[in-house]
């Protein structure tokens, strides 16, 4: 026909140099999934493993984890937050498994009383089997202070007891509210870490492993633990009253920086998270106490606010890190503008840096709602996500339609997660 071009271009076959350059200017994990799904030489020419920054957190909703159940296919919903809308995954892994804490992408899944521990990467459904805790666990004490050479064979000779009864009764499913990765997870001297908030005890295992072990710190006992992560090589764990930085390569716990808080915010919540210049200490302090639910408590049906008018707890949210000039000390991190916190249900925190996401606000957190107030209709429990400033702590609904979908029984926790594919 006239008037049509006669040539046109072939986007299948673009050099692969260009190729690549597109390929790095995507952020989101699913456009990537879908730029390699345009065409096979695309898929040929980008990195199946591609240079991605840190995933903006997809919301794992609460399931019921009923084992055997005929109801239960493994169907999963995630709230994608890049895209503002619901996701399904079919994962039957999960099927009786509790997902309790996050990590790098990974889900801790726990079997009802512990008798199964595994992780799971829900975008590549990879697993990685982790001890029991029905196996009894090993006390390691003054772990640090054993060189680093005959820990391996320590780790075979220290007495064993029982730790199970903290998977029970009802909760104890999502008993573990932290785990994390001293390397990648494919190396075999990868430590994995967790920890017990009702036992007050942090346990370690390698992928290889048998059985746990107790990493028992003598000299800070009487401090209640608070949270603990690794970052750069070192084991942050956090107390109510005093934080350790702790090197494993070194000989003994003494030579790692002990932080004294003030007595005045021991009482106050603490969390930790990894930023983009290292590891912060998240203080949460209550401004007011909101008392909306305890208001609608026993009142008739049709006096029970609507779904999404429920009212959080005013809360103001401080970032601090270990100060240069004296190590021991904690400074205030006062511009908070390429940072936003996320919280989720188990006390799970995690930080999103917000220079690679033009779509984040700076200097906010993001909650999901804990299910305190049901839909008397009987359709259910319902989850939604709020912002605040760090600084007011004013909690706003965020605009979406998810809530409507997320009608879920009442579970376990909510956990926020950042995809990949490693």
């Amino acid at each position: 026909m006239e008037g049509l071009p006669t040539d046109f271009r072939d986007w299948a076959h673009l050099p692969p140099l260009i190729v690549h350059l597109i390929s790095e200017k995507v952020k989101s994990i699913t456009d990537y999934v879908r730029f390699r799904a345009v065409c096979s030489p695309w898929r040929f020419d980008s990195f199946p493993k591609p240079r991605l920054p840190p995933q903006l957190p997809w919301l794992m909703l609460p399931y019921s984890p009923q084992q055997n159940s005929e109801d239960d296919d493994g169907t999963r919903l995630f709230y994608d937050l890049w895209e503002s809308k619901m996701r399904k995954l079919h994962l039957p892994e999960t099927i009786g498994m509790m997902c309790c804490a996050s990590e790098c992408g990974w889900l801790l899944l726990v079997a009802t009383g512990g008798t199964e521990l595994f992780l799971l990467n829900p975008i590549t459904r990879a697993c990685i089997q982790l001890p029991p805790f029905t196996t009894p666990v090993k006390r390691l004490s003054d772990f640090f202070m054993i060189p680093p050479e005959i820990i391996r064979e320590a780790w075979d000779i220290f007495p064993s007891y029982n730790v199970r009864d903290y998977f029970e009764p009802i909760g104890g499913n999502f008993a573990i509210s932290r785990v994390t990765f001293s390397t990648d997870l494919t190396d075999p001297a990868c430590l994995i870490t967790v920890f017990i908030p009702r036992y007050q005890g942090i346990f370690c295992c390698r992928v290889d492993s048998s059985c746990w072990t107790e990493v028992h710190d003598r000299h800070y006992s009487s401090s209640e633990f608070a949270d603990l992560t690794y970052y750069n090589g070192q084991f942050y764990i956090l107390h109510k009253e005093i934080m350790l930085v702790i090197d494993p390569s070194k000989a003994s716990c003494r030579t790692g920086i002990i932080c004294f808080f003030e007595q005045e915010i021991w009482p106050v919540s603490k969390f930790l998270v990894q930023g983009k210049y290292g590891v912060y200490v998240v203080f949460v302090h209550n401004i007011e106490e909101e008392d909306e639910a305890e208001e609608v408590r026993g009142q008739k049906y049709e006096n029970v606010p609507k779904v999404g008018t429920e009212k959080m707890l005013k809360q103001k949210f401080e970032l601090y890190q270990f100060s240069e000039q004296s190590p021991r000390l904690l400074r205030m991190i006062t511009n908070t503008s390429n940072t936003a916190i996320f919280f989720g249900d188990n006390n799970q925190c995690l930080s999103v840096c917000t220079d690679d996401w033009d779509s984040l606000e700076g200097g906010s957190v993001y909650r999901c709602a804990p299910p305190s107030i049901r839909d008397m209709h009987g359709s259910g429990w319902h989850y939604n996500i709020y912002s605040a400033k760090m600084d007011d702590g004013k909690f706003e609904l965020v605009p979406s339609d998810f809530a409507k979908e997320a009608s879920i029984g009442r579970s376990g926790p909510a956990i926020w997660f950042q995809p990949n594919f490693f």
